[in-house]
């Protein structure tokens, strides 16, 4: 019989080989930072694909964009560099922007979270598509829609340009603008300029599957069915985003601020700012048990048990205070010692 060989990997995917000497001292710095990383930090392999193949996907939907909107000659010519754009841009370090990141971050993270999701049943943001109040109905289809413009033929959840925040929208489209550049012969400068302006002026923050899911939350919460029996049930269909939100909206802080908190690795000080209760909480940890990490069920339970309302409050104040006044005293604490 035959031998088959396996496909070729294209060039994003292509496995890293051994140390090679052409890269000199830029492949001793990697190397030392990589070896010295904190395992706890480090991406699993799963993680690095999915977040590769959704920047990969990101970059691609707004190169479409851009040459759909420039004029034909240069369309055509603008068109032969779309394929190399992402390698591009990633070897010009353009794509190293932590907002971008952040993004991916948080969709493999819900991808990774949600992984085990309940279908027997249906979940229940389906079924709220039907409710008898028209608010949460509405909430529950644009929710609906949205994650599934985002899902991909695998049924991974990826991202579309209007999740980006607005800066990090600007320069993404303006860099992958450039990089377009390279297969016009220098035509393209001024039209791919306005194109880029074009697209960035139908950029909505409000389209965000970020705002579809706090919207659903809102709309739970404000027909009285944001309690703990809600997330307790949206926790074992595997709904991390929106269980997240829930916690935010009862604990009174920024969805993100939650988010962070839920897949950081301290869910149980969000449950306690949330005012949820022992039952609740058992069931976040049971449903979500990968955020756990080396930690046993029983360590985090006694991290439940172990915060009082003092504690709380004090969480409560700092994560109410400004993101960026947070993060300048962290910087000068780190400084500092």
């Amino acid at each position: 019989m035959p031998v088959e060989w396996p496909l070729a990997p294209s060039e994003a995917d292509r496995p890293v080989a051994p140390a090679r000497p052409r890269t000199g001292g830029t492949r001793l710095a990697t190397a030392t930072a990589d070896f010295f990383l904190d395992e706890g930090s480090r991406l699993s392999d799963e993680e690095r694909s999915l977040m590769a193949a959704m920047l990969r996907g990101l970059v691609h939907e707004i190169a479409d964009e851009l040459i759909a909107a420039l004029p034909p000659m240069v369309a055509a010519r603008a068109e032969q560099a779309r394929d190399g754009a992402y390698r591009s841009l990633r070897n010009a370090g353009l794509l190293e922007r932590e907002g971008l990141v952040g993004l991916l971050l948080r969709r493999a993270d819900e991808q990774q979270l949600s992984i085990r999701l309940d279908r027997n049943g249906g979940s229940s943001v389906a079924k709220f598509v039907g409710d008898e109040d028209p608010t949460v109905a509405e909430a529950a289809m644009a929710l609906t829609l949205a994650r599934g413009r985002r899902r991909d033929r695998f049924g991974r959840l990826g991202a579309e340009f209007d999740d980006l925040a607005a800066e990090e929208a600007i320069a993404f489209a303006y860099a992958v603008a450039a990089a377009l550049r390279a297969g016009t012969a220098g035509e393209g400068e001024e039209p791919l300029a306005a194109a880029a302006q074009a697209l960035l002026a139908r950029h909505d923050e409000g389209k965000r599957l970020e705002a579809a899911v706090a919207a659903m939350a809102r709309a739970l919460e404000a027909s009285g069915r944001g309690g703990d029996e809600m997330i307790q049930q949206l926790a074992k269909e595997g709904d991390a985003a929106l269980v997240a939100a829930l916690l935010a909206r009862r604990a009174g802080i920024d969805g993100e601020d939650a988010w962070n908190l839920f897949a950081g690795g301290d869910v149980m000080m969000l449950a306690r700012l949330a005012g949820c209760g022992r039952a609740t909480a058992a069931q976040l940890l049971a449903a979500f048990d990968m955020m756990m990490g080396a930690n046993a069920p029983e360590h985090m339970i006694d991290r439940f048990d172990s915060i009082d309302d003092a504690q709380a409050d004090r969480a409560r104040r700092w994560l109410r205070l400004d993101p960026l006044y947070r993060a300048a005293r962290d910087a000068l604490e780190r400084r500092d010692g």
